[in-house]
């Protein structure tokens, strides 16, 4: 079982509708996933898997968290093979981001670090701007999904964005964050 923990102290990122969706486009793949969440809110189109068996025995384990961090973060981390940390080009955004790239780094963790910005505007300049200042700082970001109501449309739906709208301009970019993670367990596991 290969693990991806998404987790950022800010809420309203959009963790848990990018885990739904690299679930989504996992599951496309023939993977099996289990759909793991620390996250009381809800709100994932996949259900959840409680059960520990189940999950060690899936290809993935996908793990969506809260928008608060707490003393399990260390362990979460430790446990996981690739941590992505969704944030969104704001500045609202910058600080608690890197706090908890900060935290995720000193966890004593293995796992591949990465942020995922999300709701990027290519034609953004504040977007640009924080692409430029993450590249500059060395800060590895594994993808930058764009804006799209679809996502939202999707998730009424209890649908992925490709099954709901496959001609989105969003899903080349959950198809290849899917294969940066199967890039990912395949580095792990050579």
């Amino acid at each position: 079982m290969f693990t991806v923990l998404f987790l950022n102290q800010k809420g309203g990122v959009g963790k848990t509708t990018l885990a739904d969706e690299l679930s989504f486009a996992l599951e496309r793949r023939g993977f099996t996933v289990a759909f793991v969440s620390t996250d009381p809110q809800g709100g994932s189109v996949h259900e959840v898997c409680t059960d520990p068996d189940v999950a060690e025995g899936c290809d993935f384990q996908i793990v969506d968290t809260a928008g608060v961090l707490n003393d399990a973060v260390s362990d979460w981390c430790c446990a996981a093979d690739v941590i992505l940390i969704p944030m969104l080009p704001s500045t609202r955004d910058m600080e608690p981001t890197m706090r908890t790239y900060g935290i995720a780094k000193d966890s004593g963790t293995d796992a591949a670090i990465y942020l995922l910005v999300n709701n990027f505007y290519a034609f953004g300049k504040l977007d640009k701007q924080l692409v430029e200042f993450l590249e500059a700082e060395r800060i590895p970001i594994i993808g930058k999904v764009p804006r799209a109501v679809a996502f939202a449309q999707a998730a009424a739906a209890g649908k992925s964005v490709a099954e709901y709208d496959p001609y989105s301009h969003a899903v080349p970019a959950i198809e290849k964050l899917a294969d940066s993670i199967i890039e990912e367990k395949e580095k792990k596991h050579a």
